[in-house]
């Protein structure tokens, strides 16, 4: 069930977006309620799991030389979606799988140290995993 949200909390979440780091008198100057009171309504956000984490969001291009890039795949069919799913998790060049809708069944976040790892990667997953087809997009910066 989706959760309805007032013109406030969406100001809020919208605030949030933007910069998870405010005060909450810095947010709530934003959004014109006191500090107690953005407090409290951003504690019953998380209390009703609308917000579920704040983040940091990181250039690892800036701190690190590693080759990022998306992988797009498509399976040979539908039964070996447990397998492809076991093979990415345990890999430690993936860095975060999604299933979706579209031409691919999944698109994977992979982070390697060089080409010859995203190779070794992309050829594991197509031996291993069940993977028809792949199509691989290094990621040059994250905008």
């Amino acid at each position: 069930m989706a959760a309805t949200l007032d013109e406030t909390d969406a100001a809020i979440l919208e605030c949030l977006r933007q910069d998870a780091r405010l005060s909450f008198r810095e947010l709530g100057e934003r959004v014109n309620l006191s500090s107690n009171a953005a407090r409290d309504r951003v504690r019953g956000l998380v209390a009703r799991g609308i917000i579920t984490g704040f983040h940091a969001h990181v250039d690892r291009g800036r701190i690190d030389k590693r080759l990022h890039a998306f992988v797009d795949v498509r399976l040979r069919s539908p039964d070996h979606a447990a397998q492809f799913e076991r093979l990415v998790r345990g890999h430690p060049g993936v860095v975060e799988t999604v299933h979706l809708t579209g031409p691919a069944d999944y698109v994977l976040r992979a982070a390697c140290d060089d080409p010859t790892e995203l190779d070794d990667l992309v050829t594991a997953i197509k031996e291993s995993g069940g993977v028809r087809e792949t199509q691989t997009r290094i990621i040059l910066r994250v905008v």
